[in-house]
């Protein structure tokens, strides 16, 4: 018999707790061990009872889902995935979550609404069983800390002759904050990004990586021509494509049905840069679930 995930739910709401506890029972392949009503009760959970996921609420009492984070990556490297309501409404703390070492993030419905979360369940288990097979040695390097903000010189750069195009899903936003802040700022290419991300987030996200990059990033618009040297991250809920119009290569955006179950996705994306620019196209797939981008 193969061994169920156990999972840790940690979450300030009674009522959270009990749906995702319910949400998670239901799948055969994962079990909640253990409940937290804050950051205390869930360090000391982690430390008993050694679960294999945790789930982690962001805004709570004694010890907050920041803290609480930062505790246990230090400590008991654990993959985490960050399901708090401050997330729809507070992108910035989601973003130092996943920088802290958070594998991936949820964001809960507005209204403690069961109808609404329930919503979420078959991405709430596809990423805890993503979350479960990345080894502690991966999270481990994974752990970010703060990184130093870099100061650049914007000036008006080259149309584009070649493009980077990257797809990235869960555990994506570490690596795409290990790798992009390397790149040199002279870099000769353009750069393409999908991860997967809903609306609300993906422009903070392109703000923390500008603010952290020799290269600029930035969430890419309708209209946007591909520059080299600069980063465009496709916004939540919308696929990003490259056109060619007035000889320049531009950045489309639509909402064309999701791919794979995802919008952004990263095929049309590659698809489009192929056909644009060509044997000057080079494609990178990060991490992640699924068969987007493959």
């Amino acid at each position: 018999m193969t061994k169920k995930i156990n999972v840790l739910v940690v979450d300030d709401s009674p009522f959270i707790r009990r749906v995702l506890k319910d949400m998670i029972n239901s799948d055969p392949e994962l079990e909640v061990c253990c409940e937290a009503k804050n950051g205390i009760e869930a360090i000391e959970a982690v430390r008993t009872l050694k679960p294999d996921v945790i789930t982690l609420d962001i805004e709570m009492p004694q010890l907050n889902g920041l803290d609480t984070l930062k505790f246990i990556m230090n400590k008991y490297p654990t993959p985490v995935i960050m399901i708090s309501s401050l997330t729809q409404e507070g992108a910035e703390a989601t973003i130092r979550a996943l920088e802290y070492g958070a594998v991936d993030f949820i964001p809960k419905p507005s209204s403690y609404i069961s109808t609404g979360i329930r919503e979420l369940k078959s991405e709430i288990l596809a990423k805890i069983k993503e979350a479960a097979r990345v080894p502690p040695r991966f999270l481990k390097f994974r752990r970010l800390g703060l990184l130093e903000s870099q100061k650049k010189i914007r000036m008006k750069k080259d149309v584009a002759k070649s493009v980077i195009a990257i797809a990235a899903s869960t555990g994506g936003p570490q690596s795409l904050l290990r790798v992009i802040p390397k790149l040199p700022a002279d870099i000769k290419s353009g750069i393409l990004i999908v991860q997967h991300m809903p609306p609300g987030f993906t422009r903070s996200f392109a703000q923390r990586l500008d603010n952290v990059s020799r290269i600029e990033v930035k969430e890419a618009e309708e209209g946007d021509v591909v520059e080299e040297g600069k980063a465009y991250l496709a916004p939540g809920g919308y696929h990003m494509e490259v056109v060619m119009r007035a000889k320049k290569p531009r950045i489309t955006l639509n909402k064309k049905p999701k791919i794979h179950g995802v919008r952004p996705a990263a095929d049309p994306m590659m698809i489009s840069a192929a056909k644009i620019f060509g044997r000057k196209t080079v494609g990178v797939v990060m991490t992640g679930m699924g068969k987007d981008g493959a």
